[in-house]
């Protein structure tokens, strides 16, 4: 587990070149729509995957819908890699200093184009699996392939393993690594409207710590203030279990029920115990809360954080839920302590800045307090 001071991102997604140094505690990620931010958080979530593609691929899905009828796997992993930056070598490469030391996680390889049947016997699939796609009608004549490899250094180890990958695999195998760092999207995985229902696994934490749980319905109780518990009741199957919330006239009600803004508190209470002594990515950590909840929920997520020693990255496009986050830092009164930093990212022409397409700057929480309309006025560009 670690803790992140600067992170370098070479050609990765729709980012040439950036530099980012100095995080804190709780850091901020605003700029224009298009402009990384969501590139930014997945930098730092590959960085800790040690190396497996079937970690890589679970991030890909975060934010790709993955068919297993086509090549959608295969071409959302050529898009990772920056277009300006496909001509002969395909390669991408992040670093980061931590507090355990240089951290690094980079793909190259190149793609090729292999007749059907040689791509067939290097894919991915299975030798039933194989067999029918050759005894079909679908195999192409000619198929895409890279051929490659994989690194991953955290401090003195270092990983390199081979990726061959064809444009009729749809997916990986191998073990994914256990996430050290927790990720909290726009929504609970693409092609959902909403964070709809959530698992027993994802509300475990709270459930089964007495401590986090009377935390939590204290939370809970700003949104409806009826509620006095949380818990498990077995469905009328016997079997699978329901999340259910319990109000003061004894009623017991599915959390399905309510809206997204209690379901994603708890989300991200669960997520926060998960990513004890490590990182916690929040992208748009504004979606499903009404504004008027940010004073009372944002100082708790930042005081449970700071007890559990988790690490803070939020993307936001909002100024009142950055307005919010800076109160928590209370610069209308003496405090040396800032525990903030705003790094705003920018797209910018080669021109402007060579070899870069997207800048960033970073300054503290106070700065930007001190400056708020100005920043205001650079957020909602």
């Amino acid at each position: 587990m670690a803790h992140i001071k600067s992170m370098e991102i070479y050609q990765f997604r729709g980012i040439q070149q950036l530099i980012v140094s100095d995080f804190s505690r709780i850091n901020l990620i605003v700029g224009d729509n298009n402009c990384g931010k969501t590139t930014f958080l997945e930098a730092i979530q590959l960085l800790f995957t040690k190396a497996q593609i079937s970690s890589v691929k679970n991030i890909i899905k975060q934010r790709t819908v993955l068919n297993l009828n086509d090549n959608s796997f295969y071409v959302s992993f050529i898009n990772m890699f920056n277009v300006n930056n496909r001509d002969s070598l395909f390669e991408f490469d992040l670093y980061a200093e931590s507090d355990k030391g240089p951290i690094q996680f980079e793909i190259r390889g190149h793609e090729k184009t292999l007749a059907g049947e040689d791509a067939l016997q290097m894919s991915q699939m299975s030798a039933r699996q194989k067999l029918t796609y050759k005894q079909s009608s679908l195999l192409p004549e000619m198929v895409k392939v890279f051929d490659g490899s994989i690194i991953g250094q955290s401090g003195k180890k270092t990983i390199e393993k081979e990726i061959r990958l064809t444009s009729l695999d749809s997916s990986v195998s191998g073990a994914v690594s256990k996430k050290e760092v927790q990720y909290i999207q726009t929504h609970i995985g693409i092609g959902y409207p909403s964070f709809g229902h959530l698992r027993y696994d994802l509300l475990k934490n709270i459930v089964d710590n007495p401590e986090y749980k009377r935390l939590a319905i204290s939370i809970l109780k700003q949104f409806d203030e009826s509620i006095v518990d949380i818990c498990y009741t077995k469905a009328d199957d016997g079997v699978s279990f329901l999340e259910t919330v319990i109000t003061a006239d004894g009623v017991n009600r599915p959390l399905s029920v309510y809206g997204d803004g209690i379901k994603k508190i708890l989300y991200i209470l669960n997520k926060l115990f998960d990513a004890t002594d490590s990182i916690l990515l929040i992208d748009e950590i504004e979606t499903g809360l009404h504004k008027k909840y940010y004073d009372k929920l944002f100082p708790v997520v930042f005081e449970l954080a700071k007890k559990l020693n988790v690490q803070l990255f939020i993307a936001t496009h909002s100024m009142e839920a950055i307005d919010a986050i800076l109160a928590y830092g209370k610069y209308d009164e003496e405090n040396d302590n800032d525990p903030i930093k705003v790094i705003t990212l920018k797209k910018v022409s080669s021109k402007e800045r060579k070899g870069s397409n997207v800048v960033a700057r970073n300054v503290t929480g106070r700065y930007v307090y001190d400056n708020r309309k100005a920043f205001e006025f650079e957020v909602r560009l």
